[in-house]
């Protein structure tokens, strides 16, 4: 039988486990781990980022995001179904200090006028708008692919209010097989992205890739 509960139910194969007990490593903290970095490259590559960081979970390369774009008392504007909202123990404001704008999109998705509505006016009473985040595939529209068409107009709204976006692509690899498109025909229109690794041998860990 197999197990669609999620992806860390999953287990490695036999190869798997003899690619990472034969894998090269070093001293990550200096940059010396061979295996780590080739990854990272390789993942900067795939996105279109300038570089990437290796991270152990989806919800680290969300919270990476939302601390490294934000200061704390900003709001994030997120959908109201997002990972990030509602499977990430409220870390954004444990950690960063923001809080959260839900909006209820279709099919995981908000409209960019819904997104330019949300957008915080300049008002000494209202928190400012620190950032923007998406979801693709959309875990609990059913896996909903958001088009990179559908990326840009969010895209366009956030850069004409400069705020920055950024992309929980736990299932990006499946939107983009899905669309046959790329990755980085939907990373082009985010700042950062965090995704799962293209090689099941690193389990249920993420890339997180950055600016």
């Amino acid at each position: 039988m197999i197990d669609l509960r999620s992806d860390t139910v999953t287990k490695p194969t036999e190869a798997m486990r003899q690619a990472m007990a034969s894998a090269e490593v070093g001293d990550d903290v200096y940059q010396e781990d061979p295996s780590v970095r080739a990854l990272e490259e390789r993942a900067a590559e795939l996105t279109g980022k300038k570089a990437a960081l290796f991270v152990t979970s989806g919800t680290q390369g969300n919270q990476v995001a939302v601390a490294t774009h934000c200061v704390p008392g900003q709001e994030i504007i997120l959908e109201a179904d997002a990972h990030l909202f509602l499977y990430e123990g409220g870390a954004a404001s444990a950690f960063a200090g923001v809080q959260t704008y839900a909006i209820k999109g279709t099919n995981g998705m908000f409209s960019a006028e819904q997104v330019r509505r949300a957008i915080r006016p300049e008002d000494d009473h209202d928190p400012e708008t620190g950032l923007i985040c998406l979801e693709n595939t959309h875990n609990r529209a059913g896996g909903a692919v958001i088009s990179p068409e559908q990326m840009k107009d969010v895209y366009d709204v956030a850069k004409a209010y400069n705020v920055p976006v950024h992309l929980d692509g736990a299932r990006l690899f499946h939107a983009a097989v899905a669309l046959g498109q790329p990755l980085s025909s939907f990373t082009q229109y985010t700042d950062t992205v965090s995704t799962v690794p293209f090689e099941r041998a690193w389990g249920a860990s993420r890339l997180h890739s950055c600016r």
